[in-house]
């Protein structure tokens, strides 16, 4: 896949030269597209983490105990039981420090405040959406300096 990019800039840099366009104006192009995907993946990013923020107010604390890793679907998932019913964890589990992150006994979960999913969060998951607002807030921050910075 990289190597198919790197072919496709390539033959378009040459297009472009042999049309006439100065090279540092081709790499100013080229620097641009990069920004722009850049920017375009931070929107992405930020938005993701924006929605869970707002999915999470329509959630409820709760007690749960880990009861299994569904890995039926195309990522393993914990499973965690609260009051008899089984309550799946939104976020892939961890393959490398299952044995560190979910142990049996008692786990603070969010789960939605409407019955009909039986979906949770679990602090591990709470923790990748903090460490990700963090990063959302740092990019945001990085691309107005950087945008700021051209503007001069």
């Amino acid at each position: 896949m990289l190597l198919e990019i790197l072919i496709t800039v390539i033959v378009i840099a040459a297009m472009l030269l042999f049309i006439g366009i100065p090279f540092e104006g081709i790499v100013n192009l080229l620097l641009l597209a990069v920004l722009a995907g850049f920017a375009l993946t931070t929107g992405f990013v930020i938005l993701f983490f924006f929605g869970t923020d707002i999915f999470l107010l329509f959630f409820r604390k709760a007690r749960g105990s880990f009861d299994r890793i569904d890995d039926s679907g195309r990522f393993d998932h914990a499973v965690y039981t609260i009051d008899g019913e089984e309550y799946r964890c939104v976020f892939p589990a961890e393959t490398s420090w299952q044995n560190k992150i979910y142990r049996k006994g008692n786990h603070f979960l969010l789960i939605p405040k409407i019955k009909k999913w039986n979906i949770a969060y679990d602090r591990h998951s709470l923790m990748i959406i903090l460490i990700g607002n963090l990063f959302s807030v740092i990019l945001v921050v990085l691309l107005l300096l950087f945008r700021l910075r051209l503007m001069q």
